[in-house]
């Protein structure tokens, strides 16, 4: 089986899992988006834990908590590179030109410029965090409230993942 193949058919089994629990839509959507919030922090391969510790501490489904947080495990890198640009909009700095000096320079500037780096990195977590999981949470809720049964019906019977098979000469 290839790997485009057994991506397509964990992504299903994932949407049908979370489709199919039987809990009110809210802890099912707050799970979700708090899952999947996790994957803007740096974990350090403590992610799924942290998804259903996260869930289960905001009263939501610890399922759908870990799902969530493995909906969107792949899309780290760009999570992370996504905090650091948001945090440089609201604490700029020029890193080529700071970078540049520091290599002259002592210790304590050096700290200093990696504390602006941390800066930076933290403001952009925590706005992205806030942003994304508020919307995850809205778009998810109104989705699983609305139209969780068509779904299931679909994703069940009419989306078929074709089986990868290689064709040989004889």
């Amino acid at each position: 089986m290839s790997k485009l193949v057994f991506l397509k058919r964990r992504f299903k089994y994932l949407l049908i899992k979370l489709l199919r629990l039987k809990d009110h839509s809210h802890k099912v959507a707050l799970g979700f988006s708090l899952g999947s919030v996790v994957n803007f922090v740096p974990t350090f391969g403590l992610g799924l834990i942290i998804s259903v510790g996260l869930a289960k501490l905001c009263k939501g489904n610890s399922i759908a908590g870990l799902i969530g947080g493995m909906f969107f495990m792949w899309a780290f890198p760009l999570m992370f590179y996504l905090n650091t640009v948001v945090g440089g909009y609201i604490f700029p700095i020029d890193l080529d030109q700071t970078l540049f000096q520091s290599a002259d320079e002592n210790l304590d500037n050096r700290l200093e410029l990696g504390a602006n780096v941390g800066k930076n990195f933290l403001t952009g977590m925590l706005l992205n965090s806030f942003l994304f999981g508020s919307i995850l949470y809205i778009v998810s809720y109104y989705i699983i409230n609305q139209y969780r049964g068509f779904l299931l019906h679909y994703i069940y019977k009419k989306w078929i993942v074709k089986k990868h098979t290689k064709k040989t000469d004889n």
